[in-house]
């Protein structure tokens, strides 16, 4: 669809709206013009507004369930929505997050999700250097993931979920109606901490302390500065 003949369509659908009777009267002809010409329905009006916006992912085919747990929140936070997908590259499976909603939001909470993804690495990585270099693997990644948990679960304690407009709610439902056919499956993600053990819990506490000191900003405005001011702990 030329993205040209839409927005001069919405310009027009915007012009409709003028207190001057004879001003809209004509905008509304010319949009309606411009649709039939280019064969764009009112539908394909209302998902043009919809955007997304992709950040790569190194979770292989199926993510961990803290990366999961870590974009629902920014969905949440932002009121976007997001589905991960992979595919090969090489030798090796690559995934990736795909953020859309309305508004601009799509890639404010694309941005977000980049900031506290690359923190929760590092505090993730920090935390495991701090194992006896003698535990199994499985150990290793058990506690790391309950670690992340702990973490992604008290930085979502700061979270105020955004309320989408119910034009937006039209909008976002269209997009994935006409994209996704059949409805999404909710995303769980791969879940690595089954078998906890009692000493295991020290792990998921720890990541609940250094996540209480990440500072995340939803902002206001739909700017990338305004989505995270401070990520630090």
């Amino acid at each position: 669809m030329d993205r040209k003949i839409l927005d001069k369509i919405k310009k027009c659908l915007r012009l409709a709206q003028s207190s001057n009777a004879h001003e809209a009267a004509a905008a509304m002809r010319q949009a309606q013009k411009l649709m039939q010409l280019h064969g764009v329905s009112t539908d394909d009006v209302v998902i043009s507004e919809v955007e997304s916006f992709t950040v790569k992912s190194g979770a292989g085919q199926i993510p961990p369930a803290h990366l999961c747990m870590l974009a629902n929140m920014v969905d949440k936070a932002f009121g976007a929505e997001s589905v991960y997908s992979c595919g090969r590259h090489a030798s090796r499976w690559v995934g990736r997050f795909e953020f859309f909603g309305a508004n601009g939001t799509a890639e404010v909470a694309g941005y977000a999700y980049e900031v506290l993804a690359r923190q929760l690495t590092r505090d993730r990585n920090a935390y495991l250097e701090t194992l006896n270099k003698r535990i199994k693997r499985s150990t290793k990644v058990r506690r790391g993931d309950l670690y992340a948990q702990g973490w992604v679960n008290a930085v979502a304690k700061h979270v105020v979920p955004h309320q989408r407009t119910e034009a937006e709610e039209r909008s976002i439902e269209l997009y994935k109606a006409k994209r996704w056919p059949t409805p999404l499956e909710e995303r769980q993600g791969r879940d690595n901490t089954k078998g906890i053990r009692s000493h295991d819990y020290d792990a998921l506490h720890q990541g609940r302390q250094d996540g209480q000191r990440v500072n995340f900003h939803q902002g206001v405005g739909g700017s990338r500065q305004a989505a995270i001011g401070e990520v630090s702990s």
